[in-house]
């Protein structure tokens, strides 16, 4: 009798083991979960009463209502983050701002997309700020020895648009996004390295819906 319980409590063992590397891996720098987040075009409100929306993908995208003046120009004014995550995730606000641009720029609807914040153009100019305010990571370790048990990597970007030359908001949401932890375990954690280039793509496709062109 005392054969057979003994692979049982070591079973037993190996899962409280997993579900505590879940609970402390993958260096999250808020309080944030990607439990949390809602489906596709689901808007919410936070606490501080800017709406929080969710984005999956290109397809599927909802964007709202866009803004009422048309733009020649899209400068990315400033891509900020906490000092923490500067320090637990150093290329994540560079890799996701890269995208955002070169998405905006694939749908050659603009004259003019920069993120060179500053920078003067003909015609009317919508300026965009973005903060990571919260993120995680599953790192490779996590889900190299987790897999589905490490969680979901996800972030969320306070996103501000106005026009050049003011400082009033014309328009302000929390985006969220976060991967799929069964996807990102079959995939080795391809999902959670790649997670900022990918907002960014969305984050373009965002503001090229909630940005009209002339």
């Amino acid at each position: 009798m005392g054969m057979m319980k003994r692979p049982f409590c070591q079973f037993g063992a190996i899962v409280f083991m997993l579900s505590l590397l879940a609970a402390c891996v993958g260096g999250q720098s808020g309080q944030g979960s990607a439990e949390n987040a809602k489906p596709e075009g689901v808007v919410t409100m936070t606490e501080s009463g800017v709406e929080k929306q969710e984005l999956a993908s290109i397809e599927d995208m909802v964007a709202g209502s866009p803004l009422t003046a048309k733009y020649d120009n899209v400068i990315i004014g400033s891509f900020t983050s906490s000092e923490q995550i500067q320090t637990d995730y150093p290329e994540a606000a560079a890799d996701c701002e890269k995208q955002v641009v070169k998405q905006l720029k694939s749908r050659n609807s603009y004259k003019n997309v920069t993120e060179e914040d500053g920078k003067t153009f003909p015609g009317k100019t919508a300026v965009v700020n973005l903060k990571i305010i919260d993120m995680r990571i599953t790192s490779g370790a996590a889900r190299m020895w987790g897999g589905v048990f490490a969680g979901s990597s996800f972030m969320e970007v306070l996103l501000q648009i106005r026009d050049a030359g003011s400082d009033t908001v014309l328009h302000e949401k929390i985006l969220t996004t976060s991967n799929n932890a069964w996807a990102a375990s079959y995939s080795g954690g391809s999902s959670d390295v790649s997670l900022p280039s990918d907002f960014g793509v969305l984050i373009g496709e965002y503001l090229s819906k909630v940005i009209p062109t002339k």
